[in-house]
């Protein structure tokens, strides 16, 4: 293909992209502040990325190719260096008719492919991409990526022990690109489980575990050994489970780690779980709530003291329900302290402290004292124990709001938990406001769903009886997904609610000791929405699938 040094302006221009005007005012800022023109044009909001992107895609003859959910070769990535790739924006991405394919921001840069036809010694296949999804690319596959290249075909026997001090040992840089992988893919945790043939590794995205690689026999202990001592474990001990934590930097980002390990028949099996400091905070409406749910919730806040708790099982998303809560309450006229394990957001105006089991500061003996501070608003990251129970919901009678997470399966199962962990009933009637149970389904990409009629047979397949679901139709993933969802049929997660106010009712079953079953008889002709009912609702609108309901709601 012969190419021509065309400017970019005078296509877009010819194009009808953008008037004369905004091509002026792009090239005086350019000129001003520097950088690429379809940079100052993107950033004005001139025209989007993506557009673009097509366009000169369009214009060159050239494929246009979305790297969220192209299958990129870690081996053509690694053939150009990572300042060659950041300074042209352009990362090789496989192979075709023998030619190496190189994705593109500006196709227009005709000294790049020179370079790297230079650099590699291969014929050149420029394709187009837009910036961000070529930066993605550089970041998870050419950054670091040298360690893949090294440690996998390296430890293909296996050997003792592995020297995992230096930093330039190639074992220390597969760690490093694993936990910066899983930090680009929005991954909640990494799963490292050894296996008589080798070592699996996956990453929960959106709470759906997928295997990203199996590691060698022989790189075993030096992966093991490498997250322990990241965690600042003791490496000699292999038969007790242990908890660390890691603090690592992507891209400028904060990132803490919680690091749990647990024996097994063929090595330690390694959970990280992954928390963003400054993860953008979302608010009630954000999570997902319906307005009659927000505003039970709202009125709970609004209350000068009592306990409010949110129940669910862990990675149920209690935490953020929890943060969304404190950013609703943070303003100067009040006083939020909050006790966690561990800090997983800094929130500007609120004392977070964090638990500290070696110099024994748990819960109990860290909300002991702050409760001589002057709070008026306290969240307790979770109720764990009978103690720290006891004090939280004492301390809710004594003029203070206490928000916290108890590990139950819907609302009304709060309460015996309560009374479970030796709260007498008659204080907790008297401190409980209410209870928010909930769940995290995996949301509908909108922009590949696809709206189908359903049989009887698929919704009894499910759990659902037909008269729950009705006979329109319903959204259901597309199978293959799309770029937008990286192929998956779903993107990102919404909350499931159930919400549980405390009237007189439920405080004469509770006093007198009624089983769950009778408070769950009693909230919902009370007018409490279940959490299957509120998980079909979503469904009917069209946020998430029947699948997914099934999955996460009993």
């Amino acid at each position: 293909m012969a190419y021509t040094r065309d400017r970019l302006g005078s296509l877009l221009l010819r194009a009808g992209v953008i008037s004369e005007d905004q091509l002026f005012s792009a090239l005086e800022r350019q000129r001003v502040a520097g950088g690429k023109l379809g940079q100052v044009l993107v950033r004005d909001l001139v025209v989007d990325e993506e557009t673009l992107a097509r366009f000169l895609a369009e214009q060159k003859d050239l494929e246009y190719v979305s790297l969220a959910s192209y299958a990129i070769d870690r081996e053509a990535a690694a053939l150009i260096p990572e300042r060659l790739a950041r300074r042209a924006l352009v990362v090789p991405i496989g192979y075709r008719d023998g030619s190496l394919v190189l994705a593109m921001a500006d196709p227009l840069d005709v000294e790049a492919i020179d370079d790297v036809r230079l650099r590699t010694g291969r014929i050149v296949m420029p394709v187009v991409s837009t910036p961000t999804q070529v930066l993605y690319a550089i970041d998870k596959f050419i950054t670091g990526a040298d360690a893949y290249e090294q440690i996998l075909p390296a430890y293909e026997e296996a050997v003792e022990e592995v020297e995992v001090a230096g930093e330039e040992v190639p074992i220390v840089r597969l760690v490093n690109q694993l936990l910066r992988e899983a930090v680009l893919d929005g991954a909640s945790d990494v799963h490292i489980e050894p296996e008589p043939d080798g070592t699996r590794v996956r990453f929960r995205v959106d709470g759906v575990l997928h295997e990203v690689m199996r590691v060698p026999p022989g790189a075993r202990a030096g992966l093991l050994s490498r997250v322990k001592v990241m965690a600042e474990l003791d490496i000699a001990e292999r038969r007790r489970p242990q908890d660390g934590r890691i603090r690592i930097a992507v891209n400028d980002r904060s990132v803490d780690l919680r690091v749990a390990t647990l024996p097994t028949p063929h090595g330690e099996n390694i959970v990280i779980r992954v928390l963003g400091h400054d993860t953008h905070l979302l608010t009630l409406h954000d999570l997902g709530m319906d307005e009659p749910h927000r505003a039970i919730l709202e009125g709970f806040l609004s209350r000068p003291y009592g306990e409010v708790l949110i129940s669910g099982p862990t990675g149920s998303g209690k935490s953020t329900t929890l943060y969304s809560c404190l950013q609703r309450l943070n303003d100067v006229s009040r006083k939020i302290i909050t006790i966690e394990d561990p800090i997983e957001y800094q929130i500007a105006g609120i004392t977070q402290m964090a638990v500290n089991p070696h110099i024994r500061m748990g819960f109990a003996q860290l909300l002991r004292t702050v409760l001589r501070s002057d709070p008026d608003v306290v969240m307790v990251g979770e109720i764990r124990d009978a103690e720290t129970a006891q004090i939280a919901t004492r301390a809710a009678l004594t003029g203070h709001l206490v928000l916290s997470s108890i590990h139950t399966n819907d609302a009304p199962s709060a309460l015996t938990r309560l009374a479970d962990m030796e709260v007498a009933p008659f204080v907790a009637s008297s401190a409980l406001v209410g209870v928010v149970a909930q769940r995290l389904a995996r949301r509908l990409c909108p922009a590949c769903r696809e709206l189908t009629d359903v049989t009887e047979a698929y919704v009894t397949e499910r759990g659902f009886t037909f008269e729950e679901i009705g006979s329109g139709p319903l959204y259901v993933p597309s199978v293959g997904g799309c770029d937008e969802c990286h192929n998956r049929g779903y993107r990102g997660r919404i909350g499931i609610f159930e919400v549980m106010e405390m009237d007189a009712e439920l405080t004469r079953l509770y006093l007198a000791q009624a089983s769950t079953d009778l408070l769950r008889a009693a909230a919902l002709a009370s007018g409490m929405k279940t959490l299957r009912r509120d998980a079909l609702e979503k469904v009917f609108a069209g946020l998430t699938s029947l699948d997914e309901v099934a999955r996460v709601v009993v």
